[in-house]
């Protein structure tokens, strides 16, 4: 008789939870420094089995709703009531539009709600899920991953673990809202006509880059836009140099279109909607206009009163500058003598003196530029964001009615996806809640007590998660994540474990205490390459399975540090007519279905017993 001592690596070797190679705690190799002789007619059993199981965690609806808010704080309940809006991927707001302001106050499911609707993974996988689906809540340009990670990694969750690496202590996550130092230049290389619909580029203008030259096409009578960036709102600069001398020019920022404004835009002509916009007439006279709520509650183009009205020609005006602070936006004009005159800052405390706040419908503004046919301007400085799979329609792929979610933007996910009918359900609740934000919110009718950026140079937001409902906030009431999130006291969490001390300024979210596992599955000892047969009929094959694992150790748990030694041992011929020479033990741990148990971690010892039959 003999018994094998099999394990993942020795104890001095072990690095907790990073495993590679042939050393996983559920799949490893042994090899001899000689052969071991297994005398013929042999059998085999297993004599003991200690793993450590960071366990499983089951997944449905009843346990994986939260919500994501990016906005001013809520600090009292005004006894409003906060129905549960219909729609289950995150497209509503947190709040009441008649108390405050526009914020990301966004719903989403760990799950993939239309793919997913059950899953029981080990905390990498359930991190992976979570990971993903907080970065489907963020719609804000500041707050996505970058195609620089040094700017901006973009959200993530992963398994918040021990000193040694191998006790799971609850998640780890961190969200990014990128400051003013991590602004760049990036001026947009795609200029489409307005009528530009994905596919079809329209009535282009010519982009020349060496130059930063932008030129309207002979016979050309529309805008176009310049699709390829949104602009920081960190203090984002949007810079033009004009011909004083000129004719017509229409110069502003704007959401993501395509052909047509929003339905409840009082002009079905996408060409005259804008955000905001600094208009020039043939005649030389400067006006500014914003897309603003009319007394009606429709969406109309507002003008701004800034004063005594400056002419581009006889006032010499050479360079048109927007520049978005959070909510504020800053509009000036600057002269042949570098005199600037500024319009509007966002920052009076008179209501006309200020145009409408950014809010969650146009937080991602494109440049928008209308041009006589065959003038030009220069772009002097375009501060957009790089995200990392990001498109203008909010959509990757090849037509506009068969692309994939970005999750990106916000207005052009309930606009487009509306429009074409793709994408998820009740979008015409949606786009209602888009139109309140357009035309109700407080601050885009009063236009005062924005917001602007804090110390660190970010947009003056909480980063605010909702694992239980909150009656000061809408779409909370469906929230139940907090004891998988490892928040059980709190259904607001929004001041951060830390920040980061230097630019991006990361803050990181850490559980209060380690959610519950469950060691759900049955666990197998598999020996690849030994030569006694048994049977997995759950997969309908022969198999290498030697020993069903127990649900519960000899101390009735089934998760963590586990010992196994059955009371009979169930043994196995090795079939061998002749001694075996055995020189490598090759074990696995795997489930049912024998597909790994990466659940394990940590050390495995799996002791073998062999003996004559």
């Amino acid at each position: 008789m003999s018994l094998l001592v099999t394990s993942n690596t020795p104890e001095n070797l072990n690095s907790g939870y990073n495993q590679e190679g042939l050393n996983k705690s559920y799949s490893y190799q042994n090899n001899l420094n000689d052969t071991f002789k297994i005398p013929a007619n042999s059998e085999i059993a297993v004599q003991s089995v200690k793993i450590n199981r960071s366990g499983n965690i089951d997944l449905n609806e009843s346990n994986s709703i939260y919500s994501f808010y990016f906005g001013e704080e809520i600090t009292e309940y005004t006894g409003k009531q906060r129905d549960v809006l219909s729609i289950p991927w995150s497209t509503s707001f947190a709040i009441d539009p008649e108390e405050l302001f526009q914020g990301t106050g966004t719903q989403d499911v760990v799950l993939d709600g239309n793919l997913i609707r059950r899953f029981s993974g080990n905390v990498d996988n359930i991190a992976r899920m979570m990971k993903a689906s907080l970065n489907r809540t963020l719609w804000h340009p500041n707050l996505m991953q970058n195609a620089s990670t040094g700017r901006n990694a973009g959200a993530s969750v992963t398994p918040l673990r021990n000193g040694s690496g191998i006790d799971w202590l609850g998640w780890d996550i961190k969200v990014t809202n990128t400051d003013s130092s991590k602004n760049e230049t990036n001026k947009s290389a795609s200029w489409m006509g307005q009528f530009y619909n994905g596919t079809d580029d329209g009535d282009d203008y010519t982009w020349d880059a060496g130059l930063s030259k932008l030129t309207c096409p002979a016979l050309n009578d529309r805008s176009c836009v310049g699709i390829d960036y949104p602009i920081s709102l960190a203090n984002g600069s949007f810079s033009v140099t004009i011909n004083a001398s000129s004719s017509y020019h229409r110069i502003g920022l704007c959401r993501a279109l395509e052909d047509e404004p929003p339905s409840y835009f009082d002009d079905n002509n996408g060409d005259n909607f804008y955000d905001y916009v600094v208009e020039i007439t043939d005649g030389g006279d400067i006006s500014v206009e914003f897309a603003g709520s009319d007394e009606q509650g429709e969406l109309t183009m507002i003008p701004f009163d800034y004063g005594a009205v400056k002419n581009a020609s006889t006032d010499k005006i050479q360079k048109i500058h927007f520049n978005i602070q959070n909510e504020k936006v800053k509009i000036s004009l600057e002269d042949d003598k570098a005199a600037v005159t500024v319009l509007c800052d966002g920052s009076s405390v008179n209501s006309a003196s200020n145009v409408k706040p950014i809010s969650m419908t146009c937080r991602y503004l494109y440049p928008k530029i209308d041009l006589v046919a065959g003038k030009h301007i220069i772009i002097n400085e375009f501060q957009g964001v790089d995200i990392t799979n990001h498109d203008y329609y909010g959509f990757t792929g090849t037509s506009v009615t068969q692309e994939i979610p970005t999750y990106t933007d916000y207005w052009a996910h309930v606009f487009l996806s509306n429009k074409y009918g793709n994408g998820a359900p009740n979008l015409g609740s949606a786009l209602l809640q888009a139109k309140e934000i357009d035309t109700e919110f407080k601050k885009n009718i009063n236009r005062i007590n924005q917001l602007g950026l804090n110390g660190n140079g970010q947009c003056d937001y909480k980063v605010s998660f909702f694992f239980a409902p909150d009656v000061r906030y809408y779409n909370t009431a469906r929230c139940n994540t907090q004891f998988l999130m490892g928040f059980p006291n709190r259904s607001l969490v929004n001041i951060p474990t830390s920040t980061a001390v230097a630019s991006p300024y990361t803050l990181t979210f850490q559980s209060d205490s380690q959610p519950e596992l469950k060691g759900t599955q049955s666990l197998f000892i598999r020996i690849k390459n030994m030569t006694f047969s048994s049977v997995n009929l759950a997969k309908g094959a022969n198999s290498k399975i030697l020993y069903h694992v127990p649900a519960f150790a000899n101390t009735g748990t089934r998760v963590g540090a586990l010992f196994f030694e059955p009371n009979e041992r169930v043994y196995l011929k090795l079939n061998n007519t002749t001694d075996l020479f055995l020189s490598t033990v090759e074990i696995d741990v795997v489930y049912a279905d024998e597909t790994l148990a990466t659940d394990l971690q940590g050390k495995t010892t799996v002791v073998l017993h062999v003996r004559d039959a």
